[in-house]
Protein backbone atom coordinates (compact mmCIF):
# COMPACT_ATOMS: atom_id res chain seq x y z
CA UNK A 1 0.00 0.00 0.00
CA UNK A 2 2.77 2.40 0.68
CA UNK A 3 3.97 1.99 -2.86
CA UNK A 4 0.53 2.95 -4.19
CA UNK A 5 0.45 6.12 -2.10
CA UNK A 6 3.85 7.21 -3.37
CA UNK A 7 2.77 6.61 -6.95
CA UNK A 8 -0.44 8.57 -6.36
CA UNK A 9 1.51 11.43 -4.80
CA UNK A 10 3.97 11.37 -7.70
CA UNK A 11 1.12 11.54 -10.21
CA UNK A 12 -0.44 14.46 -8.37
CA UNK A 13 2.86 16.35 -8.39
CA UNK A 14 3.38 15.60 -12.09
CA UNK A 15 -0.16 16.79 -12.88
CA UNK A 16 0.38 20.00 -10.89
CA UNK A 17 3.62 20.71 -12.74
CA UNK A 18 1.95 20.05 -16.07
CA UNK A 19 -0.90 22.43 -15.26
CA UNK A 20 1.52 25.07 -13.99
CA UNK A 21 3.39 24.86 -17.30
CA UNK A 22 0.14 25.43 -19.19
CA UNK A 23 -0.60 28.67 -17.39
CA UNK A 24 2.55 30.43 -18.57
CA UNK A 25 1.54 33.53 -20.52
CA UNK A 26 3.10 33.44 -23.97
CA UNK A 27 1.33 36.58 -25.20
CA UNK A 28 3.75 38.65 -27.31
CA UNK A 29 4.75 42.00 -25.75
CA UNK A 30 3.27 43.98 -28.65
CA UNK A 31 -0.13 42.48 -27.88
CA UNK A 32 0.17 43.19 -24.15
CA UNK A 33 1.23 46.82 -24.59
CA UNK A 34 -1.41 47.54 -27.25
CA UNK A 35 0.95 48.33 -30.10
CA UNK A 36 -0.45 45.47 -32.19
CA UNK A 37 -3.68 47.46 -32.56
CA UNK A 38 -2.07 50.63 -33.95
CA UNK A 39 -2.99 51.65 -37.46
CA UNK A 40 0.46 53.06 -38.16
CA UNK A 41 2.44 53.36 -41.37
CA UNK A 42 6.14 54.11 -41.25
CA UNK A 43 8.46 55.90 -43.63
CA UNK A 44 12.20 56.33 -43.30
CA UNK A 45 14.49 53.85 -41.58
CA UNK A 46 13.69 53.31 -37.93
CA UNK A 47 15.58 50.76 -35.88
CA UNK A 48 13.47 48.35 -33.83
CA UNK A 49 14.08 50.27 -30.57
CA UNK A 50 13.01 53.63 -32.00
CA UNK A 51 9.94 52.21 -33.73
CA UNK A 52 8.90 50.42 -30.53
CA UNK A 53 9.28 53.64 -28.53
CA UNK A 54 7.14 55.65 -30.96
CA UNK A 55 4.50 52.91 -30.92
CA UNK A 56 4.43 52.87 -27.11
CA UNK A 57 4.16 56.67 -27.01
CA UNK A 58 1.25 56.66 -29.47
CA UNK A 59 -0.60 53.95 -27.54
CA UNK A 60 -0.24 55.95 -24.34
CA UNK A 61 -1.56 59.05 -26.10
CA UNK A 62 -4.51 57.02 -27.47
CA UNK A 63 -5.35 55.73 -24.01
CA UNK A 64 -4.95 59.11 -22.31
CA UNK A 65 -2.11 57.71 -20.18
CA UNK A 66 -0.04 60.84 -19.45
CA UNK A 67 1.83 59.17 -16.57
CA UNK A 68 2.83 56.23 -18.78
CA UNK A 69 3.88 58.65 -21.52
CA UNK A 70 5.99 60.64 -19.03
CA UNK A 71 7.80 57.42 -18.05
CA UNK A 72 9.08 57.19 -21.64
CA UNK A 73 10.87 60.51 -21.22
CA UNK A 74 14.61 60.67 -21.79
CA UNK A 75 15.31 63.80 -19.81
CA UNK A 76 12.41 64.00 -17.39
CA UNK A 77 12.35 67.78 -17.78
CA UNK A 78 8.69 68.81 -17.53
CA UNK A 79 7.82 65.23 -18.54
CA UNK A 80 4.48 65.00 -16.79
CA UNK A 81 3.37 68.47 -17.85
CA UNK A 82 4.41 67.87 -21.46
CA UNK A 83 2.83 64.40 -21.49
CA UNK A 84 -0.48 65.86 -20.27
CA UNK A 85 -0.33 68.53 -23.01
CA UNK A 86 0.37 65.89 -25.66
CA UNK A 87 -2.49 63.68 -24.46
CA UNK A 88 -4.89 66.65 -24.37
CA UNK A 89 -3.84 67.81 -27.84
CA UNK A 90 -3.49 64.47 -29.63
CA UNK A 91 -5.75 61.90 -27.96
CA UNK A 92 -8.66 62.27 -30.38
CA UNK A 93 -6.39 62.38 -33.44
CA UNK A 94 -4.46 59.31 -32.22
CA UNK A 95 -7.62 57.22 -32.56
CA UNK A 96 -7.23 57.48 -36.34
CA UNK A 97 -4.62 56.00 -38.70
CA UNK A 98 -1.22 57.68 -38.58
CA UNK A 99 2.05 57.89 -40.47
CA UNK A 100 5.33 58.15 -38.58
CA UNK A 101 8.12 59.63 -40.68
CA UNK A 102 11.58 58.84 -39.31
CA UNK A 103 13.91 61.60 -40.44
CA UNK A 104 17.62 61.36 -41.10
CA UNK A 105 19.50 62.74 -38.10
CA UNK A 106 22.69 62.12 -36.15
CA UNK A 107 22.79 58.66 -34.62
CA UNK A 108 22.29 59.88 -31.06
CA UNK A 109 19.00 61.60 -31.97
CA UNK A 110 16.07 60.43 -34.06
CA UNK A 111 13.44 62.90 -35.23
CA UNK A 112 9.98 61.54 -35.95
CA UNK A 113 7.06 63.44 -37.44
CA UNK A 114 3.68 61.83 -36.79
CA UNK A 115 0.78 62.83 -39.00
CA UNK A 116 -2.71 61.70 -38.02
CA UNK A 117 -5.34 61.16 -40.70
CA UNK A 118 -7.71 64.13 -40.85
CA UNK A 119 -5.40 66.51 -38.98
CA UNK A 120 -3.27 69.27 -40.46
CA UNK A 121 -1.17 69.41 -37.29
CA UNK A 122 1.77 67.11 -36.77
CA UNK A 123 3.33 65.69 -33.65
CA UNK A 124 7.12 66.16 -33.62
CA UNK A 125 9.02 63.69 -31.45
CA UNK A 126 12.73 63.67 -30.78
CA UNK A 127 14.17 60.45 -29.46
CA UNK A 128 17.53 60.50 -27.70
CA UNK A 129 19.81 57.54 -27.21
CA UNK A 130 21.07 56.69 -23.74
CA UNK A 131 24.53 55.30 -24.41
CA UNK A 132 24.71 53.75 -20.93
CA UNK A 133 22.16 51.07 -21.80
CA UNK A 134 21.70 51.65 -25.56
CA UNK A 135 18.04 52.51 -25.21
CA UNK A 136 16.06 55.53 -26.37
CA UNK A 137 13.72 57.96 -24.62
CA UNK A 138 11.41 60.71 -25.79
CA UNK A 139 12.81 64.21 -25.30
CA UNK A 140 10.01 65.94 -23.42
CA UNK A 141 11.40 69.44 -23.36
CA UNK A 142 10.06 69.83 -26.89
CA UNK A 143 6.43 70.21 -27.77
CA UNK A 144 4.20 69.92 -30.77
CA UNK A 145 4.10 72.05 -33.85
CA UNK A 146 1.08 73.30 -35.74
CA UNK A 147 1.10 73.91 -39.47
Amino acid sequence: MRRARRTGTGLAVAAALLLAGCTTDHTPPYVKDGTADLDLSVTGRPVPKTLALVEKALVRIQRGDAKGLAKLSYDGENAEETAREWVDKWRDAAQRPAVAEFLVSPKKYVDVVVRFEGSKDRLQLTLQEDTDDWSYGVVTREGFYDE
